[in-house]
């Protein structure tokens, strides 16, 4: 094999390798309408993003152009089950996103299946003057959690180390500073349990997203180094103690 084939081939190798890591994820936009608590709120899609979403709409949305959004990653506590802080935790999202527009990124399968239920999409939403998403910047405000079971890793997981070393939002209730502190300890302590890391879209955006005029994309991502570094809490533990994950409690 002469120098030139040499080249070529590790070339090949490396593209394929970068393909066997990448994740694919739908670029669009819409303006929030309503919020109804810390991570779930109606978007109004800009005419674009409706064509363009549309094999992945029910009936109902298409005509309206209005779609539900669920911050994916966090947890907050949900106005359905009426926990306490949830009027909080909506009024901290309201700032970040109310009648804004947004620029609202979702990941796609090897199956070309958006993530979605039957209901609402789970995105990762930035709201084009900061290119911190909206989900980080809800945990880094204290009034959501990084969500172990659907994480994107050291990022988020350090904005709640943060926010409850400084005590903001829910982490200002002892009793919920310590059931929390205590459940990540055993997470990411020494002998703990390793999470999944789910992959994070990087922030691509095409027009003027800031008057509803970016155009809608598919871009595929290799996974980012910074996202996939496992997370590790800085009071440690020993152990594999099995406990409860901790539930919002009444202040």
């Amino acid at each position: 094999m002469n120098y030139h084939s040499k080249v070529i081939a590790v070339c090949l190798c490396y593209s394929l390798l970068n393909s066997l890591h990448a994740e694919d994820f739908l670029s669009f936009s819409g303006r929030a309408v309503k919020v109804w608590d810390g991570d779930s709120f109606t978007v109004r899609l800009t005419e674009n993003s409706r064509q363009f979403l549309e094999p992945y709409l029910t009936p109902p949305e298409y005509r309206a152009g209005v779609i539900t959004v669920q911050l994916a990653g966090i947890d907050c506590p949900e106005r359905s089950q009426n926990h306490p802080y949830w009027q909080q935790s909506r009024s901290q999202l309201m700032r970040y996103i109310n009648n804004q527009y947004l620029n609202i990124q979702v990941e796609v399968n090897r199956n070309q299946q958006i993530n979605r239920s039957a209901t609402r999409f789970f995105a990762v939403v930035r709201n084009y003057r900061n290119t911190v998403a909206v989900n980080q910047a809800m945990i880094a405000s204290g009034w959501a959690k990084d969500d172990y079971r659907f994480s994107f890793g050291y990022p988020y997981v350090m904005a709640q180390w943060e926010a409850m070393n400084r005590r903001r939002g829910i982490w200002a209730n002892t009793d919920q500073y310590h059931a929390e502190n205590e459940f990540r300890m055993r997470l990411y302590g020494t002998g703990g349990n390793t999470p999944e890391i789910h992959p994070h879209p990087e922030y691509r955006t095409q027009g003027n997203g800031k008057r509803g005029g970016e155009t809608p994309q598919k871009f595929s991502q290799s996974v980012s180094q910074q996202y996939t570094q496992q997370p590790r809490w800085k009071n440690e533990v020993p152990g594999n103690t099995r406990i409860k994950v901790p539930q919002f409690k009444n202040p």
